[in-house]
């Protein structure tokens, strides 16, 4: 991770050292999952972009910011839902990421007043927990059903926050347009949608101890976010 951190850093220093322009942005906003959603999740952050020349279309540099995932699961014998299903699970998960993320930008249009972007970085986990509720009331033998007291069903809840994935690698692609407030600040809107490269968590996954047929096989959801923040763009004076 610390190596990680170094290679992203001397980048950065070598980026700023050879550019003549730079887009420097912070923003904020909220998002959904594209599966399993709680709740809308807050995202923001800071925008560090260079580019060779003044007017260039093509920007290089870093995605420093903060994400949330607000997820739930549930998942019931008989397409049941609100846990009135005789057997299933259902598990909710909330966690924090911060994530450094290398960002490639283009600029489209005449004033590229809209820059079109892909980032691919890691993330690490600061807080979060993981609750899952899973049960049992059938029983096995003739196909009927007992009452929930019968010896050999089960009725859990489990706390499995140590399963969160501490060090997670994500990707986003997205859009962002820039409207001027003078020469050099930038009112932003963007829209980004980004994914992780593997669960947020190992419950459910067959690592998981606590697995069974109604469990989810981890979470890796698409993550829809809008953003509004403020940018500076500069360049060096010999341009002018």
């Amino acid at each position: 991770m610390k190596r990680i951190l170094l290679t992203i850093f001397l980048c950065f220093i070598a980026l700023q050292g050879f550019s003549q322009a730079s887009l420097i942005g912070l923003y904020g906003g909220a998002g959904c999952a594209t599966a399993n959603n709680y709740d809308v999740a807050p995202s923001g952050g800071l925008e560090l972009l260079f580019t060779g020349h003044r007017g260039g279309r093509i920007f290089i540099g870093l995605d420093i910011f903060y994400q949330n995932y607000s997820l739930y699961v549930d998942n019931e014998a008989n397409a049941a839902k609100k846990e009135t299903g005789f057997a299933g699970m259902t598990e909710r998960f909330y966690g924090s990421y911060a994530y450094i993320t290398p960002k490639f930008s283009y600029g489209l249009g005449k004033k590229e007043n809209i820059k079109v972007y892909v980032t691919f970085g890691v993330g690490y986990n600061i807080s979060g927990f993981d609750s899952v509720r899973k049960w049992d009331y059938s029983n096995s033998v003739n196909g009927y059903y007992l009452n929930p007291l019968n010896t050999g069903q089960y009725d859990s809840i489990l706390d499995k926050s140590k399963n969160i994935n501490k060090l997670m690698i994500r990707g986003s692609v997205g859009m962002t347009e820039y409207l001027p407030m003078g020469s050099h600040w930038r009112l932003t809107f963007t829209e980004d949608f980004g994914f992780v490269a593997k669960s947020l968590t190992q419950t459910g996954t067959p690592s998981d101890g606590s697995r069974t047929g109604y469990s989810s096989n981890g979470l890796k959801p698409g993550y829809i976010s809008l953003q509004v923040g403020i940018s500076h763009y500069g360049w060096r004076k010999k341009y002018d």
